[in-house]
């Protein structure tokens, strides 16, 4: 039976940050996975020619984790624009950075679109969260208190108008947390928001799999194993244990790490370890794909919609080809659409309900649009309200040599995943 320092179970990022924190510390490591690739829920399939990632995700170049494990020159990162087009009554909006785009911040405030009152309070709101990340005050990682508000109480308590978190917060960060009600904790928004405003959103070239694609090409060979489903663990009293595979062959390790998602750590750790918790709900999304022969007038710059449901079903609204190399073949576009949750319409209506609405936005060549796929993303984020994040487990280890690990117990974000697998590394190598 091969026998290793650690076993990793799962290579989604959190499982490729521990392992190369691991294998950086000269550790023999093993990493198992069950699918065919790492990345877990970052991920991109190839459609047609086009580059589709599961589900409208970007990353933010100013995440401190991202920083340390990723080359971002590799990844030819490209960048949409600061800010957001608000679509509303039929319109769009321009919400702007006033740091980046002072000119159109400005013009979003003479339209009417950002009132002076509101604009003075996003401004403090920047300053808060920014020197609050900075003194490790904001750290949606660290345990939740009993007292830990909601986003929503928390824009309420600053003053920000009803109209203003209805036009902007809710369809914003409605769909960066897919839930606009903006029951998220607030140190998760605060997090969130300072890392908009200390960097931009970006995607890689080529689809956001190239992010785990680098990670994984950083450790040893022969390191990690993808098409290797695990049956069960079976630890021992002075550490560690055996990983058996769903093949029947054994793994022996000082130290296990169960980097899969939650749902899959609870059937896989010994009952009695885990006291009792429970592992978070998670949202679902869908995202439409489309391919066009003309680019948006959008570009680069991401729509979310501030209409009812009942006028049609675009939550946001990208063009990943105008951001970044590789999406699209030559002489095409590609375009997102994440889909409310709340639209009622049946999925044989979808396509065109999403083209009419964003020809009342764009004009009519929407109505040309070629729907390449509808990508169903049932298991997006787990639940970060602050009673879930209250019943996390405080600490990653189960028993001597068990370890948890997973942006379930940091924060749902690629910053929260790869903090999760370098906190267990670390805490492993300390003994």
């Amino acid at each position: 039976m091969d026998r290793f320092d650690c076993i990793v179970i799962g290579a989604g990022l959190a499982g490729l940050a521990c392992g190369r924190t691991l294998t950086a510390a000269g550790k023999r490591v093993r990493l198992v996975e069950a699918a065919d690739r790492a990345g877990g829920r970052v991920a991109t399939d190839t459609v047609a020619g086009f580059r589709v990632d599961r589900g409208f995700q970007v990353y933010l170049d100013a995440y401190p984790e991202g920083q340390r494990f990723l080359r971002h020159a590799d990844l030819a990162f490209g960048r949409f624009e600061p800010g957001a087009l608000v679509a509303s009554g039929g319109r769009l909006l321009p919400v702007s950075d006033p740091w980046r785009r002072p000119l159109t911040a400005l013009r979003s405030v003479l339209t009417g679109v950002v009132g002076v009152g509101d604009g003075l309070r996003t401004a403090r709101l920047r300053r808060d969260v920014i020197r609050g990340v900075r003194r490790g005050q904001i750290d949606p990682a660290v345990a939740a208190s009993a007292d830990e508000r909601t986003t929503r109480a928390a824009l309420a308590a600053r003053g920000f108008s009803p109209r203003f978190i209805e036009l902007f917060f809710e369809p914003f960060f409605g769909g960066v947390f897919l839930e606009r009600e903006l029951t998220t904790a607030a140190p998760v928004f605060e997090f969130t928001f300072a890392m908009f405003s200390l960097g931009r959103a970006c995607l890689p070239a080529g689809g956001m799999a190239a992010i785990p694609e680098q990670l994984a090409a950083g450790l040893p060979a022969g390191c990690l194993q993808t098409g290797r489903s695990v049956a069960g663990i079976e630890p021992v009293a002075s550490g560690g244990g055996v990983v058996v595979l769903a093949d029947g062959s054994r793994l022996a390790a000082d130290s296990i790490v169960v980097a899969t998602a939650a749902d899959a750590a609870a059937r896989l750790v010994p009952a009695g370890l885990l006291h009792h918790w429970q592992p978070p709900a998670f949202k679902g999304t869908r995202l439409v794909a489309f391919a066009t022969d003309q680019q948006p007038a959008c570009g680069a710059t991401l729509i979310v919609s501030a209409e009812p449901a009942g006028v049609g079903p675009i939550d946001n609204l990208t063009v990943p080809s105008a951001v970044a190399a590789g999406y699209a073949p030559s002489g095409q576009s590609l375009v997102y659409v994440s889909v409310r949750g709340d639209w009622e319409g049946s999925p044989d209506e979808l396509a065109d309900a999403i083209c009419r609405q964003a020809a009342g936005w764009l004009g009519p060549q929407a109505m040309r649009w070629r729907q390449l796929t509808t990508v169903p993303v049932p298991r997006a984020l787990p639940v970060e309200t602050p009673e879930v994040r209250l019943a996390r487990p405080k600490n990653a280890r189960c028993a001597p040599g068990l370890f948890l690990c997973g942006d379930h117990l940091t924060t749902a974000s690629i910053n929260g995943a790869l903090m999760a697998g370098r906190q267990v590394a670390e805490e492993l190598l300390a003994g």
